[in-house]
């Protein structure tokens, strides 16, 4: 069974709604189960990059990646246009990635514990190394495949995963003025499927 939402989101879609509805998201792509998380080891390993050109700046410490950009990070990928590099304390890295015109960024990490992988797009993509934050913004989409088939997607304005926490957050964006003068919310549309019941599980009542 595939459950499909359309939800009006005039505010943020934080964590705290999200334990209102657990029987629609807390198994599926919202899960904030501390044991599935981004791999662990992701944040132990140095960010390496391959691109066709890059543009040092010493004074700001920025490096401008472009022609056809690709950032790794253990399990993660970053494939971009152009990508934005810069240090940060103790080292982290701000990667702010953007796409040429009629594509889209590309991300994609495998989560801790589970045979899952997220895979993300949009225009806009920023990574922060040291909070481990991936934030989509503008025709932004995720999903979660399982096993490598896909199980769970998400739409949005703007999508915000924060890896330490294991956290969604999912805006509509601004919404579409109507003929009577007022405005309808954005929307955020997903289709979430079931997890699988572990073997030896008892059945729901």
């Amino acid at each position: 069974m595939i459950l499909m939402a359309a939800v009006a989101v005039p505010c943020r879609f934080s964590h705290r709604l999200l334990r209102v509805l657990p029987a629609l998201l807390a198994s599926t792509l919202l899960s904030t189960s501390p044991q599935v998380r981004a791999e662990r080891a992701d944040s132990e390993q140095p960010l390496t990059f391959d691109a066709g050109r890059m543009v040092l700046d010493g004074k700001r410490k920025v490096r401008v990646l472009s022609g056809g950009v690709e950032i790794a990070r253990g399990t993660m990928l970053l494939k971009a246009a152009q990508v934005e590099l810069k240090e940060q304390a103790q080292g982290a890295q701000l990667a702010l990635a953007t796409a040429a015109a009629g594509q889209l960024v590309q991300f994609r990490q495998k989560r801790e514990g589970v045979d899952e992988t997220i895979e993300g797009q949009s225009l806009r993509i920023e990574y922060d190394s040291l909070t481990e934050t991936v934030r989509f913004i503008g025709q932004a989409q995720v999903r979660v495949l399982r096993a490598g088939t896909l199980a769970d997607q998400v739409t949005g304005q703007t999508i915000v995963y924060d890896h330490k926490r294991d956290v969604f957050e999912v805006q509509g964006g601004a919404g579409t003025v109507n003929p009577a003068g007022g405005s309808t919310p954005g929307r955020v549309r997903g289709v979430l499927t079931p997890r699988p019941a572990a073997p030896g599980a008892e059945a729901p009542r």
